[in-house]
């Protein structure tokens, strides 16, 4: 007698494999959609906790914001002050090479491996009271409630790109809270 077993045929097991990559594919917009909001996250994260290091300084400093060299490959102070760069300045404070790395870096331009941090310092605030800031601008001396005031914000517009223009940038104010705000498309030229 002849037994038969059972199996399956090619046609079933090419069918089930199409069925698996077609789950596949419209599961993976929704992984990378996840990832990118995990980054957006973890780079505000990292934005609060240099908001965190930050009040550390101006507790040790007589309630003064740090100078910080916001480029260190192009400085905006004398090298003779030893003004260094925002991890360098917010180490004691818990600050590491982690923390200053934005998960969601654009690869290509690589501005972290530049500069050593994804971040960069709006350097107006540098060596202010945080009790009573004054601003300088073009247009003279301004004092900003601390709630207003940009001190830390990301480099490149990375978290969440929806379009070639609409990405969301964070950022980091000198009373400590992060906001995250999405660029508009840039404004077309008169014909």
């Amino acid at each position: 007698m002849m037994r038969r077993t059972s199996a399956f045929t090619l046609m079933e097991i090419l069918c089930v494999i199409a069925i698996i990559a077609m789950l596949a594919a419209l599961a993976f917009p929704a992984f990378q959609n996840m990832r990118q909001r995990a980054d957006g996250i973890t780079c505000m994260n990292n934005l609060r906790q240099i908001g965190v290091a930050v009040n550390g300084f101006i507790g040790q400093h007589d309630g003064r914001f740090p100078e910080v060299e916001p480029d260190p490959r192009h400085p905006i102070y004398p090298t003779s002050e030893g003004v260094v760069g925002l991890r360098q300045t917010l180490e004691p404070y818990g600050i590491t090479k982690e923390t200053v790395r934005c998960p969601a870096d654009v690869k290509s331009v690589n501005y972290f491996e530049k500069t050593e941090s994804s971040y960069e310092w709006r350097p107006y605030i540098d060596d202010e009271l945080m009790l009573n800031p004054q601003i300088l601008t073009p247009r003279g001396q301004f004092t900003r409630p601390l709630s207003k005031i940009i001190v830390c914000m990301d480099v490149e517009r990375v978290h969440q790109p929806q379009s070639d223009y609409r990405s969301k940038k964070n950022y980091l104010y000198a009373d400590g809270h992060v906001r995250s705000y999405t660029d508009s498309p840039p404004r077309q030229l008169p014909k």
